[in-house]
């Protein structure tokens, strides 16, 4: 089963409370990983969970330097060929129907993993109030990592003054999750939240020089556990 991490977590904390609220668009997944020697597609299920009819827009973008000041989203335009193809964009989804969401990848794998987000939303809601008309639209921002051809360099950790410094010096994003950091000789430990680092990216966190800390780590289908 695919674990999330914080930041995962964080985009889709409305998303999850406001489905619950509607029950209109429903999606089987929300992470999309075209990992190198697994299939170059996949697909998304959408369901109608609501009672009437809706239409949805699907809007893909690559995101560039991810989780970064520099963040930046540039949508792929059905123009010109790129770099992956979403299909449909548009489609009618009847109460209780199912629709599948392909997305797939053109051309050869990148060197360094590309990231996407495909925006799923409804374009027509339900009616939540008859006093004020008001109409809950529920979107999703689906995660797409499409991953190298082969996998370069690894975690990089060095400790100094009470903190525990992580950085991605591979060509593609590490998830890191059910994490602890526990004491010498003692049982007790205490949970570090999770992440996705993305190539390039450090994440510092508080960490005693004793201190053990373990992740279990997740990239692409791999999962393994680590201590540092």
């Amino acid at each position: 089963m695919m674990r999330l991490g914080a930041k995962a977590l964080a985009a889709m904390a409305c998303v999850l409370w406001s489905t619950a609220a509607s029950a209109s668009l429903v999606l089987d997944k929300v992470i999309i990983d075209l990992e190198a020697g697994g299939p170059a597609r996949d697909d998304i299920e959408l369901l109608n969970d609501g009672d009437e009819r809706i239409y949805v827009a699907v809007e893909p973008f690559e995101v560039l330097y991810p989780d970064t000041d520099h963040e930046q989203r540039v949508e792929l335009s059905l123009d010109k060929l790129g770099p992956i193809f979403v299909s449909p964009r548009r489609l009618v989804l009847e109460p209780g129907e199912r629709r599948l969401l392909r997305i797939a990848m053109l051309g050869e794998r990148p060197e360094r993993e590309r990231v996407f987000r495909v925006r799923v939303r409804p374009v027509s809601g339900e009616l939540v109030s008859d006093a004020d008309g008001l109409k809950v639209l529920v979107g999703y921002d689906t995660l797409v990592l499409l991953r190298s051809a082969e996998d370069i360099g690894s975690i990089v950790a060095t400790r100094g003054e009470g903190r525990l410094r992580l950085e991605n010096r591979s060509n593609s994003s590490i998830e890191l999750f059910d994490g602890k950091a526990c004491l010498p000789g003692s049982s007790e430990c205490r949970a570090l939240s999770s992440n996705r680092l993305y190539p390039g990216e450090e994440w510092v966190i508080d960490a005693a020089g004793e201190e053990r800390v373990e992740f279990l780590q997740a990239k692409s289908s791999r999962i393994t556990p680590v201590v540092y």
